[in-house]
C-alpha cells in the first residue's frame, strides 16, 4: 500500500477521532464537576476507590482486546478473510470466557476488600458494596464488547467508533445530572446507571457489526478452533502479564493510596486522572489511527514502514500532548478553580505530577504497538510485571514509614515510565529492527528541543501576560504560541509543508 494512502487515511480517520475527542472531552468535564459537586468528595472518592478495584481486573481485559486487535489487524494486511471470520468467533467465545472468570474473581475478593483493604466511612459501607456489585456487572459487558470494538477498529471505520464514542459520553453527561435532582442516595443510582450505559454499548455495537460486516456473525459452532484461540490465548497470556503488571504498579497503588490517606484524597487523585485521561485522548486517537496501520503494514511484510510509523507515533503523541500541558502546568489551580466550584486538596499538586508523567509516557508507549505487531511481546510483559510489582511493594513501604502520597507518582515516573520506555527502546532494536540512532534522531532529540523551547517560551507569555485577569485568554495564548514552535520546531519539512499547504489552502 503506498504512503500516500496510508497517510491520506491516517488524515480521515484522525480528523474523526478528534472531532469525537473534543466532544467527548467538553462532556466529560462538564459531567465531572456535576458529579463531585452532586456526590461531594466522600462520596466522589469512594467511587474511585471501589472503581478502581473494578479496573484493576478490566486491565486484564486489555490483554485480550490488543490480542484481538493484532490478530483481526494482522489477518486484514493479509487479505484473509475467512481467518478473520474465524479470529472473531473464536474472541468473542474468550471474551464471554474471560467476563465469566472476573465475575467470579470479583465476587472471591468481595469480602477482603470490604474487610480490611477498602478505606471507607462506616455510613457509606452499604453504598459501596452496591457500587461494587454494579461496577462487576459494567466489568463483564465492557468485556463483551471488545471483539465489536476490534472489529470496528480492524476495517478503520472511526466514524461509527466516534459516533459512539459521544453517544455514550452524552449517556454518561445525563446520568450526571439525574443524580444532583435526586432525594435518594446519589451513589448507588450514579452507580446503577453506569452499568446500564456499558449494556447500551454493548447492543450498539453488537447489533452494527451484525448488519455492516458479514465476518462478524457469531457462529461458534462452525468457527470454533482450538488453534485459532490457543494462538490468541498464547498471546493474549503474555499481555495478561503486562496487565497485571499495570495493575500493581497503578491501580493496586491507587487502593493502597486509598488504605494509608482514606477516599478524600483518591477524590483528588481521581480529578488529575480525569484531566490526563482527557488530554491523552489526543494521542491515543492519534495512535489508534496509525496503529491499523502499523499492523497491517508488518502482516504484509513491509517491516520498514512499520519502524517510520512507529517514530512518527511517539513522536507526534509527545507533541500533541505538550501542546496543552505546558500551558497547563503554568496554569493549573486557577485552571481547576475555572473548572469545579471547589477544588479537594492535593488536587493541584496531584494533577500536575500525572501531566508530567503521562507527557513521557509518549515517548515510549507506542512502541508497544511496534513489539505487538512483530508478535514479541514476551519480554517486555515479563519487565513490566517486575517494575509494577516493585513500584507496589516500594510505595507500601514508603507509606508505612510516613512518607505522603504523592511518592506514588515520583516512583512511577522511576520504574513506570522511564525504566520501562528504555526496556522497550532495547526490544525494539532486538526484534524490530529499530536503529537507536534514528529513534534519537527522529523522536528523542526533536521532542526535548521543542519542550525546552515550550518551557522558556511560555514562561515569558506567563510573566508578560501577569496583569491579565483572564486565565482562559493566558492559556490559549501559550498554545496557541506552542504549536507554532511544535510545527516549525518538532515537525521535518515535509510534514510542515502538509499542514502549511492544508492551513493556506484557498
Amino acid at each position: 500500500m503506498s504512503d500516500i494512502v496510508n497517510r491520506r487515511r491516517i488524515v480521515v480517520n484522525t480528523f474523526f477521532l478528534y472531532a469525537k475527542t473534543l466532544i467527548t472531552m467538553v462532556i466529560s468535564f462538564v459531567a465531572t464537576r456535576i458529579i463531585l459537586d452532586g456526590l461531594g468528595e466522600t462520596d466522589f472518592g469512594i467511587y474511585g476507590t471501589v472503581g478502581g478495584a473494578i479496573v484493576m481486573l478490566e486491565a486484564l481485559n486489555g490483554a485480550m482486546t490488543q490480542a484481538t486487535q493484532r490478530f483481526m489487524n494482522y489477518a486484514e494486511g493479509k487479505g484473509d478473510k475467512e481467518h478473520l471470520v474465524g479470529i472473531f468467533n473464536n474472541t468473542v467465545l474468550l471474551h464471554i470466557g474471560l467476563g465469566i472468570i472476573i465475575v467470579v474473581l470479583l465476587i472471591a475478593l468481595y469480602y477482603p476488600l470490604f474487610n480490611g483493604i477498602f478505606n471507607i466511612p462506616e455510613d457509606r459501607m452499604d453504598a459501596a458494596k452496591f457500587i461494587y456489585l454494579f461496577l462487576a456487572v459494567s466489568a463483564f459487558f465492557t468485556i463483551v464488547t471488545v471483539p465489536y470494538d476490534a472489529m470496528i477498529n480492524a476495517h478503520e471505520n472511526f466514524l461509527y467508533y466516534s459516533i459512539v464514542g459521544i453517544v455514550v459520553a452524552l449517556l454518561k453527561l445525563g446520568a450526571a445530572f439525574m443524580i444532583v435532582n435526586q432525594m435518594s442516595d446519589r451513589l448507588i443510582l450514579y452507580g446503577l446507571l453506569m452499568a446500564a450505559i456499558s449494556i447500551v454499548n454493548l447492543l450498539i455495537m453488537l447489533v452494527y457489526c451484525k448488519l455492516k460486516y458479514e465476518e462478524c456473525h457469531f457462529q461458534p459452532r462452525r468457527y470454533a478452533d482450538a488453534t485459532i484461540s490457543k494462538e490468541i490465548g498464547v498471546f493474549a497470556g503474555w499481555n495478561f502479564v503486562g496487565a497485571f503488571a499495570n495493575i500493581a504498579g497503578n491501580h493496586g497503588s491507587t487502593i493502597l493510596m486509598n488504605h494509608f490517606f482514606g477516599p478524600i484524597l483518591i477524590a483528588a487523585k481521581n480529578i488529575g486522572d480525569q484531566i490526563c485521561t482527557q488530554v491523552a485522548l489526543l494521542t491515543y486517537n492519534m495512535t489508534k489511527a496509525l496503529n491499523p496501520v502499523i499492523v497491517k503494514s508488518e502482516g504484509s511484510g513491509d517491516r520498514q514502514t512499520m519502524i517510520n510509523l512507529s517514530y512518527k507515533s511517539c513522536r507526534f503523541s509527545f507533541l500533541l500532548y505538550l501542546v496543552l500541558a505546558v500551558p497547563f502546568m503554568y496554569n493549573t489551580e486557577p485552571l481547576l478553580a475555572l473548572w469545579l466550584k471547589k477544588v479537594p486538596e492535593w488536587a493541584v499538586l496531584f494533577c500536575q505530577l500525572q501531566v508530567i508523567r503521562t507527557l513521557f509516557e509518549q515517548l515510549f508507549t507506542p512502541l508497544r504497538m511496534s513489539l505487538m505487531a512483530q508478535g514479541s511481546v514476551k519480554q517486555i510483559n515479563i519487565i513490566d510485571l517486575v517494575l509494577g510489582v516493585i513500584t507496589f511493594l516500594v510505595l507500601w513501604i514508603l507509606y508505612a514509614i510516613g512518607l505522603s502520597a504523592q511518592w506514588h507518582y515520583y516512583i512511577s515516573i522511576i520504574f513506570l515510565v522511564f525504566i520501562s520506555g528504555v526496556i522497550k527502546v532495547k526490544l525494539c532494536i532486538d526484534f524490530c529492527d529499530m536503529s537507536i540512532r534514528n529513534y534519537l534522531k527522529c523522536v528523542v532529540t526533536p521532542c526535548t528541543i521543542v519542550l525546552i523551547t515550550s518551557i522558556i517560551s511560555t514562561q515569558w507569555l506567563q510573566t508578560a501576560m501577569i496583569e491579565s485577569q483572564n486565565v482562559l485568554v493566558i492559556v490559549i495564548s501559550q498554545v496557541l504560541f506552542v504549536f507554532i514552535l511544535e510545527v516549525f520546531v518538532g515537525l521535518t519539512r515535509s510534514e510542515r509543508n502538509v499542514i502549511l499547504a492544508r492551513f493556506f489552502k484557498q
